[in-house]
């Protein structure tokens, strides 16, 4: 089995098992802050696109939608869904282009281990916008992985096509998340095992504003966003964090 094609499943699997789900409540945020802060200007990168589910979104909405992720496997998928995909490293985005909504979903900031390359990020981001654009992303409140990543219950999902397990556990002296990724998909009628590891840091709200400011953006609007449903079951004053930000 090549390499390629574990990652293939995993890119597929997480698509179907994890990406749409979160997709349905991230369309929601979206459309409200797209309402609240509208512009004349339908130029949208998404950074960490993964499987193009908002670049599809954007598009669908006439604007010129571009993606990039670190992921080849990831970028096939996104292809399908809006032609313009670049692979690259979110804290050296290989672009000269400006646009005036800058998108960074699905908690990847929190893939980021170290404060400098959070900052460095940031940074890339800020040197793609305008004066008036605008740079949307979401992280997990550093107040659920406790709750949600030390669960011992894994999250599972399954299809026709796939199954997907994450069980997670979390460290909290170093505020370090560590999620096994196992299951299968089918690949070219071939059944395509899944083992992986991902890690993940908690930020506080004060972390990212800190690093923010540093990369010369402030926050105009930080909101709770809940896209499971989940803060009522959970010692969290939310699941997740929603920033707006603009250039200082």
């Amino acid at each position: 089995m090549a390499v390629s094609e574990a990652y293939d499943a995993f890119a597929y699997a997480y698509d179907q098992g994890l990406g749409k789900r979160f997709f349905t409540a991230a369309r929601r945020m979206l459309e409200e802050t797209l309402k609240r802060y509208p512009t004349p200007k339908h130029t949208h990168l998404d950074v960490a696109c993964g499987t193009g589910l908002a670049l599809e979104f954007f598009r669908n909405r006439g604007w010129r939608s571009t993606g990039v992720d670190a992921s080849v496997s990831m970028l096939q998928l996104a292809r399908a869904r809006a032609p313009r995909v670049v692979a690259g490293d979110f804290t050296a985005l290989p672009l000269r282009s400006k646009f005036a909504r800058i998108t960074c979903l699905y908690d990847s900031l929190n893939h980021l281990l170290e404060r400098d390359d959070l900052v460095a990020a940031f940074r890339a981001i800020r040197g793609v916008m305008d004066h008036d654009s605008l740079f949307l992303f979401d992280v997990n409140h550093i107040e659920i992985y406790p709750e949600v990543w030390g669960a011992a219950d894994p999250y599972v999902s399954r299809g026709k096509d796939y199954l997907l397990e994450i069980a997670t556990t979390y460290r909290k002296r170093d505020r370090l998340g560590r999620a096994r990724v196992t299951g299968w998909a089918l690949i070219n009628g071939t059944r395509v095992p899944i083992d992986e590891t991902h890690l993940q840091r908690a930020y506080s709200e004060r972390d990212l504003v800190k690093a923010l400011d540093e990369a010369g953006l402030a926050p105009v609007d930080i909101i709770d966003f809940d896209p499971f449903g989940e803060a009522d079951s959970i010692e969290s004053p939310t699941v997740k964090l929603f920033f707006v930000c603009r250039p200082q």
